[in-house]
């Protein structure tokens, strides 16, 4: 959008279209004003100087109390670049014959302060166009105005030419590509101003197409409309949607009411289509004395037919649409008049109009029934050709395929159980010996011994109880002998 508040948006615009025109300095189809009329750049020498106006950037954020280095990076400084075209004279003296002057305005201000950058106006053109000099032999200079919040409409009056200076005016458009505002005398010089690449373009109006897919399998996409949503010449457009058609199977661009209009071939792609240009001459004659291809050519038909009737449809609306706002229009007249002759006449005046807009939705029923009843035909005719072009299998070869799979599936089975067996067998058990020292190094690199402060702590214990003495035990006193009785 040209109105972005994002300085680096602002920047990049800057930095695109100098870079832009830098090119153009080499292309021989850059053709300017100068003593000697309008010329191309190839055949006079030049001088380039560039210059911005970073210093009153940082005067007017040190003014607006803005300490901001990283925004001051990021914000358009205005570039300007100027380039003089000159013939040499007897070698050490040259004769300026004109001058290219490129200068780029910015809503400095308004960006800084975080508001919505608003357009250039007449005034600003103005200032910007006065600030070149004249040259000093009176060599024509040819001006370009780079706006990178765009222009209003006033400021397109500023578009100027004459003997002595040329007025150009660009700007962001909210397609996402760039206008240009010039003299009709230079409209070559016009279309290479654009900095948008014809890569980019294209890729802008493959977008557009795939955001419109639904419209292609009803009404179609019309050339003049795209070209206006897209903002590009309607022979760019038209050719891309020639294009599209080639590349994309199942769409055919034709010209419908006087425009090209991209539409669909029913709803799956006639690949393979019985009489196509790809079709071997042998099978061509086959498919004629054969009579097939009837189904195609009926859908071929019945689609252009639905399309030029979506287009009719389209019309109606816009049409009913003008009515219904020139209604309001009639009535709101009515409310503020005073005079008794303007309602009278407001009033018949909304009468006809009422008429028309029943014509009009008359009209709409006969289309819509019209084209409900070629989209069912053409449906019907999309079930003949699925049936046509698949072959089904039949009852018997189903079941021999079925067989033919359990077969195989049985086999499998088998064996699997084999290679299981194989496997129980050979995974025979340990001997004596091996079980012996399998379980002493599984011992050996169990954690619990494998740890050093373990082992250190156990053999620390063995070595205390080592070292403690047994505890002496005191000998019983012998027992005293009594003597027996009696």
């Amino acid at each position: 959008m040209k109105s972005s508040a994002d300085p680096s948006t602002h920047r990049a615009r800057e930095a695109q279209f100098i870079q832009h025109v830098e090119s153009l300095l080499a292309d021989s189809r850059l053709r300017v004003d100068t003593v000697s009329g309008n010329r191309s750049v190839a055949a006079f020498e030049k001088t380039t100087r560039k210059q911005d106006r970073a210093t009153d950037l940082q005067r007017l954020m040190s003014q607006l109390n803005i300490p901001d280095r990283e925004l001051r990076n990021r914000m358009p400084v205005g570039e300007t670049l100027e380039v003089e075209f000159f013939r040499r004279k007897l070698i050490l003296f040259k004769s300026i014959v004109g001058r290219l002057v490129v200068k780029c305005i910015s809503p400095t201000e308004s960006i800084l302060k975080g508001q919505e950058p608003a357009p250039a106006n007449a005034d600003d053109v103005k200032r910007a166009v006065s600030e070149v000099p004249p040259s000093v032999n009176r060599s024509p200079v040819t001006i370009i105005v780079v706006s990178t919040s765009g222009f209003t409409l006033n400021a397109h009056d500023r578009v100027d030419r004459s003997l002595e200076r040329t007025v150009i005016l660009v700007e962001p458009n909210d397609a996402g590509g760039w206008t240009v505002h010039g003299p009709t005398e230079t409209r070559v010089l016009n279309e290479l101003l654009d900095p948008e690449a014809d890569d980019s373009k294209k890729a802008r109006l493959r977008q557009i197409i795939e955001e419109d897919k639904i419209n292609l399998l009803t009404s179609g996409i019309a050339a003049d409309k795209l070209a206006n949503r897209s903002q590009l010449s309607l022979q760019l457009v038209e050719a891309e949607l020639r294009s599209f058609a080639k590349e994309t199977p199942g769409h055919v661009a034709k010209r419908i009411d006087g425009r090209i209009v991209l539409f669909r071939e029913g709803s799956a792609p006639t690949s393979g289509a019985v009489g196509g240009g790809d079709m071997p001459i042998i099978d061509r004659i086959k498919s004629l004395f054969a009579r097939k291809g009837e189904t195609e050519k009926k859908i071929e038909v019945l689609s252009e037919q639905r399309a030029a009737i979506a287009q009719q449809l389209e019309n109606a609306y816009e049409e009913i649409g003008a009515f219904e706002q020139k209604e309001v229009s009639l009535k709101d007249e009515f409310k503020s008049s005073t005079s008794e002759l303007t309602k009278r006449r407001a009033t018949s005046q909304l009468l006809q109009l009422r008429k028309e807009i029943e014509r009009r939705q008359q009209l709409l029923s006969v289309l819509n029934q019209r084209q409900n009843v070629i989209s069912t035909h053409l449906h019907n005719l999309e079930l003949v050709r699925q049936g046509e072009g698949s072959r089904m299998p039949d009852t018997e070869e189903i079941a021999s395929d079925a067989a033919a799979a359990e077969e195989m599936l049985a086999e499998l089975q088998a064996s699997s159980e084999v290679a299981e067996s194989v496997a129980n067998v050979s995974s025979a058990g340990l001997s004596a010996e091996e079980q012996t020292l399998y379980e002493e190094l599984t011992k050996e690199s169990s954690p619990a011994t494998s740890d050093p402060a373990q082992k250190f702590e156990e053999k620390l214990s063995e070595k205390t109880k080592s070292s403690i003495p047994p505890v002496p035990t005191r000998p019983e006193p012998p027992r005293r002998a009594e003597p027996e009785a009696g």
